[in-house]
């Protein structure tokens, strides 16, 4: 008798272990969270952009077939995760994609990559506080006679769909616009001649006509002015205030400087 309560009892602590386990298994899932980035540099990218764009043409660079995520916002909310206690995995999916991903509450938690705040945007999902600024400004040909919007009527102009740059374009005057599912394609229109101009965010601009050694654009000059921040699914306050106070925490140390430096400073 004795052998056999003995025997009960060593099945009922492993079932209790085993319930243990698996709850505090559950609370380490809890702190998991799923970060939406598209193939948006500088802020976000998978690897290294697929192909470079020279004055002299396209040239093709070779893609690791592991995905590694890059750029200004992975480096900011990777700090910020960490601050807050959670990790990461990063899941790659198109721009236009990410409101609707998180507001349905499906595949990811957060979305990031230079994304502007807007009121119609809050309509649907939630943001951070922000912690960078951008704006729309205008890329042509430093040997156009386009210095301003208004010049830019009765032109064909490349504008990334579902981005604020839409708007942007279609608030000038006479312009044709053209929507595109990323910058690559945009660029490669503009410099086979199918497009005059490019109407996209600032730093992007700076950083991708820096980086790709496009001498013969130019940007000029700023059509709007806004602020970046992360999306989170609409009344989830709980990670939406983790990610707040981290990233407040990072403002005031300057840890958010040094990111932003090592991505935007003039070299």
């Amino acid at each position: 008798m004795k052998k056999f309560f003995s025997a009960v009892l060593a099945v009922t602590a492993l079932l209790v272990l085993t319930l243990f386990s698996a709850g505090c298994n559950d609370s380490k899932s809890s702190d998991k969270i799923i970060v939406g980035v598209d193939n948006n540099p500088p802020y976000t990218f998978i690897n290294q952009p697929i192909s470079i764009i020279l004055d002299d043409g396209i040239s093709t660079a070779s893609v690791a077939k592991e995905p590694l995520y890059q750029g200004f916002d992975v480096d900011v909310i990777t700090a910020a995760a960490k601050k807050a206690g959670l990790t990461i995995e990063f899941r790659d999916i198109a721009f236009g994609k990410m409101f609707e991903q998180i507001e349905q509450g499906k595949n990811i938690d957060v979305a990031i990559g230079g994304v502007s705040i807007t009121d119609e945007r809050k309509k649907t999902v939630d943001f951070t506080i922000p912690y960078a600024k951008g704006g729309a400004c205008i890329v042509a040909f430093k040997n156009d006679n386009i210095t301003n919007a208004a010049d830019l009527a009765g032109k064909t102009v490349g504008a990334e769909l579902n981005t604020t740059m839409v708007q942007q374009t279609g608030a000038i005057k006479g312009a044709k616009i053209r929507g595109y599912q990323n910058q690559q394609d945009m660029f490669i229109d503009l410099f086979n001649g199918d497009l005059d101009a490019i109407v996209m965010d600032k730093m992007s601009a700076e950083y991708t006509l820096r980086e790709r050694k496009m001498n013969r654009l130019k940007i000029v000059n700023m059509l709007s002015n806004e602020e970046f921040a992360m999306v989170v699914k609409k009344g989830n306050t709980q990670l939406t205030e983790k990610l707040n106070k981290a990233l407040a925490e990072m403002e005031k140390s300057g840890e958010m400087k040094k990111i932003y430096d090592k991505w935007f400073a003039k070299q």
